[in-house]
C-alpha cells in the first residue's frame, strides 16, 4: 500500500533497475566534482525504493554499502588500521544510512495518515528529513564519527554553488538535497506542481552565485604574510625513516631558497611534522633546534609534533609505563620568536582505528590496554577538550584544525566563537595515496572557509597545500607529490557569519525533532493511534 502515491514515470522499473542507477548516480556524484547535484535525483529514486514491497532496508543496504565502499575505498590504505576503516564505511555506515532511510520512511508514513498530516505533503517527510539529518549529527559525536559522506558535502568542488552555508552550515545543503528529493518525488507522484520542485532547486542556486560574485562585504583588520611549506616526505617509508634533523634540513632549505632574505609573519608546517614523540614538560628545549631555524625566517610557526606526558593514576586514555601512566597526544605546536615555551593544542577529533578504538571509554573497563592498543599504529591518542586559539600579541588570532578535524563543521565553527580571525590546516594526508581522499579532504577546508568568513592557510605533507578565501576559492595549491612554500599577504577578518554565530541549529533541530518521532514510534507499538 502506497500512502505518498507512486512514480508513474519509474513504475515499470523493477527494484534492481533503480539499485543500479541510484548507486550510479550516488558515485557519480561524489567522484566526478561537477556532477554533485546528482546526489538529488538519486535520492528520488531512493524515494521510490523506500516504498516498495518487500525487503526494502537489504535493497536500501546494497545500495549503501555499494556507495560507501565505491567513494571511500582509500580510508583501506592507512596502515595499521586493523580493517576498521573499511568496515565502518561499507558495513556499518552502509547499514545506518540504510536504516535512517528505512526508519524516515516508515515514520513519514506512520504521519501520513493523519489527514490534516496528509493534505500537507511537507509535514509528512519531516520524520524524513529529521531521521536523516539525526544520522549525519550521530556522526558528529559517536565513537565511529565519519561524516565524509554527508549530502551537504557533496558539493565540495562547487563552492559558488553553496555560498549560503554561511547562513545554514553545510547541514542546511543536506536539507537542501533532502527536500529538493521529496518535492521531485511528489511531482512525479502527480501530487505537486513541477515549479515546486523547481523554485526549491534554483532559489539556492541563484542567491549562491549571487553572492559569489558580489565583493566581500567583511573588510579586514590587517593583514600577515605567510609560508605554506609541503616538505613532501612519503608515507610511512620517509617520513618515519629519515631523521628528524635531515626533514628540519630540508624545510630550512626549501625556506631559504623561498624567501631569501625575506621574512615572513606566520609559517605554516604538516601534521606531525616532527616525527619523534617528546614530553610536553620539556617542549621547550626538545624543539629548540627547530625553533631557531624558524626563527631566521620569521615570528610565529605552527607545525604538528607526536607528544606525551605521564599521570599517577589511570584514565580512559593513558597506559602502565613503569610506575606512572602515560598518554601520547598528535598536538599542534605553536612558537612565537622570543618564546621560551610554546603553545600546544591536541588534536580532538580522532581518526577512528588509526588513532583511537572506538569507545575506548567503554572498552577499557572491558578489555583494559587492549582497548588502547586497537587504537592503531600508536594507540588511542589523549584529547584537548577545548578549541585552543593561538595568539600572536596583536598580529593574529589562529586556529590549529589538525587534519580530521576540518570534516567537522559545527566543531571548526567554535574557533571562530572563541576569537580565531584566521584558520589553520595541518595535515599529513600522504596515507591515503594519490587517490580521491587528499582531493576531497582539501575542498572540505573551502566548505569551513565559507561556513566561517574566514582565510584558511593549510600545510599538507604531501599534498595539497594551499591557501584558501572566505568564498572557498583555493589559491595558490602545491598539488599531490610536490614540494615547495606558497608565499602569500592573507588578510585577517573579525566579522562572524550568521553560521559562526548560531552554529548547527538545523541539526540541533532535527535530532530534536528525530527523539520525539521515535517516541511516538515506540508508543504506537503499544497504544494504537486514531487519524484525525
Amino acid at each position: 500500500m502506497h500512502y505518498f502515491g507512486t512514480m508513474s514515470l519509474l513504475r515499470s522499473w523493477s527494484d534492481g533497475k533503480l539499485m543500479l542507477a541510484a548507486t550510479l548516480l550516488l558515485i557519480s556524484a561524489w567522484n566526478v566534482p561537477v556532477l554533485g547535484v546528482l546526489i538529488i535525483p538519486a535520492f528520488v529514486l531512493l524515494l521510490e525504493l523506500a516504498h516498495r514491497p518487500k525487503k526494502r532496508f537489504l535493497k536500501l543496504y546494497a545500495v549503501m554499502a555499494i556507495w560507501n565502499g565505491a567513494t571511500t575505498y582509500w580510508v583501506a590504505y592507512a596502515p595499521d588500521s586493523h580493517g576498521l576503516g573499511v568496515v565502518a564505511t561499507t558495513v556499518i555506515n552502509g547499514a545506518l544510512m540504510a536504516g535512517a532511510i528505512w526508519l524516515g520512511m516508515r515514520s513519514s508514513i506512520l504521519w501520513s495518515k493523519f489527514p490534516r498530516v496528509a493534505q500537507y505533503s511537507l509535514l509528512a517527510y519531516l520524520p524524513f528529513i529529521a531521521t536523516w539529518i539525526a544520522f549525519e549529527k550521530l556522526h558528529d559525536h559517536w565513537g565511529m564519527a565519519f561524516p565524509w559522506l554527508n549530502l551537504g558535502n557533496t558539493f565540495n568542488a562547487l563552492p559558488m554553488f553553496v555560498q549560503w552555508y554561511k547562513w545554514l552550515g553545510v547541514t542546511g545543503g543536506t536539507l537542501w538535497v533532502l527536500m529538493v528529493a521529496m518535492a521531485a518525488y511528489e511531482w512525479l507522484s502527480g501530487r505537486w506542481r513541477k515549479s515546486r520542485p523547481i523554485f526549491l532547486f534554483l532559489a539556492p542556486l541563484t542567491i549562491s552565485v549571487t553572492l559569489w560574485f558580489l565583493p566581500q562585504h567583511d573588510l579586514p583588520i590587517g593583514s600577515v604574510k605567510v609560508a605554506v611549506v609541503q616538505p613532501n616526505f612519503h608515507v610511512p617509508d620517509e617520513k618515519f625513516s629519515i631523521p628528524e634533523g635531515k626533514q628540519i634540513q630540508k624545510v630550512d632549505s626549501l625556506l631559504s631558497a623561498h624567501l631569501g632574505e625575506e621574512r615572513v609573519d606566520l609559517i605554516v608546517l604538516p601534521e606531525t611534522f616532527l616525527p619523534n614523540p617528546r614530553e610536553l614538560s620539556s617542549l621547550g628545549f626538545t624543539t629548540r633546534g627547530i625553533n631557531q631555524m624558524l626563527d631566521g625566517f620569521g615570528n610565529a610557526a605552527i607545525f604538528g609534533a607526536t607528544t606525551f606526558d605521564f599521570q599517577d593514576t589511570s584514565n580512559v586514555y593513558n597506559k602502565p609505563y613503569g610506575s606512572r601512566y602515560k598518554t601520547s597526544y598528535n598536538s599542534a605546536i605553536f612558537h612565537v620568536k622570543g618564546s621560551q615555551s610554546p603553545s600546544v593544542y591536541h588534536k580532538g577529533k580522532l581518526v577512528v582505528g588509526a588513532e583511537t578504538m572506538p569507545f575506548v571509554k567503554y572498552l577499557k573497563p572491558l578489555l583494559g590496554d587492549l582497548a588502547l592498543e586497537l587504537g592503531g599504529t600508536s594507540g588511542s591518542f589523549g584529547v584537548s577538550r577545548e578549541r585552543k586559539v593561538f595568539e600572536s600579541g596583536d598580529k593574529f588570532k589562529l586556529a590549529p584544525i589538525i587534519c580530521w578535524e576540518n570534516e567537522f563543521s559545527d566543531y571548526t565553527t567554535d574557533y571562530v566563537r572563541n576569537g580565531a580571525n584566521l584558520l589553520a590546516v595541518i595535515t599529513n594526508d600522504g596515507w591515503w595515496g594519490n587517490t580521491r581522499g587528499h582531493v576531497q579532504h582539501m575542498r572540505f577546508s573551502g566548505l569551513r572557509a565559507i561556513e566561517n568568513g574566514r582565510w584558511i592557510v593549510r600545510s599538507a605533507n604531501t599534498g595539497i597545500s594551499c591557501i584558501i578565501d572566505p568564498k572557498g576559492r583555493v589559491h595558490e595549491p602545491l598539488g599531490w607529490d610536490e614540494e615547495g612554500v606558497i608565499m602569500m599577504d592573507v588578510p585577517l577578518l573579525e566579522g562572524r557569519t550568521l553560521y559562526s554565530r548560531t552554529g548547527d541549529w538545523i541539526g540541533r533541530f532535527m535530532v530534536m525533532l528525530f527523539a520525539v518521532n521515535l517516541f511516538l514510534l515506540v508508543f504506537t507499538r503499544f497504544f494504537r493511534l486514531k487519524p484525525r
